[in-house]
């Protein structure tokens, strides 16, 4: 039996991303805490407070998924902002909306995406992400790769991140698919590889300093080598009625 899904990781694989570098975010929080609120935080402040409320993160090793709203009701607690109705809510949602520009995606990401919707298999994000899948739609509506994904798996709405088997397992569900049909892609072994093998699911990873990729050693050096792993894929008369379907579900 072939694979007729595949799951990416996000940050280092469709997209080179700094997430957790607040820039634009801290800003963009302070503003909507002066003018929505009135409380008066410098930027400096908010970025000192909100690296203080991220919890300490090993790759491989780190399992409990942090969350935006979490982090944020922290660091504003520590920078003495008296709670108010709807306060963390609207400072999440700008933090989102400001910290899409860290995201860029990567040349051979959109080709092959479109490839694998018009061959019919299914996809997935799963992610290791401070933001549920409510915020995290703003990044793919950034990206303009909304309409690639059958579904996105956020470590923030599992409560655990990969390498934990819950996060693969809650994408294999959303799939409709057991763990040998599926392929994963990402671009650490000791979270993406790692977590996917674990539970019975292939996976490659992708280096792009890399000049040439080395399929038997399970490393690519650039997504179009995904194609060489999923063969002929979905039947053609299959992959037009799924796509088709999913366009429809999503207009």
């Amino acid at each position: 039996m072939g694979y007729s899904a595949v799951l990416f990781d996000w940050g280092g694989t469709l997209v080179r991303d700094d997430t957790l570098a607040p820039g634009a975010a801290a800003a963009a929080v302070v503003a909507c805490l002066r003018d929505e609120f009135g409380a008066a935080v410098t930027t400096e402040a908010f970025e000192a407070a909100f690296a203080e409320a991220l919890p300490p993160y090993t790759p491989g090793a780190t399992l409990e998924a942090p969350r935006i709203d979490h982090i944020l009701e922290r660091a504003l607690a520590s920078l003495g902002v008296p709670p108010a109705e709807g306060l963390l809510e609207q400072c999440c949602l700008a933090f989102a909306r400001a910290d899409v520009g860290a995201q860029e995606v990567f040349d051979d990401a959109r080709a092959l995406l479109h490839s694998l919707r018009f061959r019919g298999f299914r996809v997935a994000v799963v992610s290791n992400t401070i933001f549920p899948a409510n915020l995290f739609a703003l990044r793919l509506q950034a990206a303009a790769l909304p309409n690639y994904f059958d579904a996105v798996i956020c470590s923030a709405d599992i409560g655990f991140g990969k390498p934990h088997p819950a996060i693969y397992q809650a994408a294999l569900d959303a799939l409709g698919v057991a763990a040998g049909e599926a392929l994963f892609v990402g671009d650490r072994e000791d979270t993406d590889v790692a977590g996917a093998k674990a539970l019975g699911i292939a996976a490659v990873r992708i280096d792009r300093r890399r000049d040439e990729s080395d399929l038997e050693a399970g490393v690519i050096a650039h997504l179009s080598a995904v194609n060489l792993l999923l063969g002929e894929g979905i039947r053609p008369s299959e992959a037009r009625d799924h796509a088709s379907d999913t366009i429809d579900n999503k207009a």
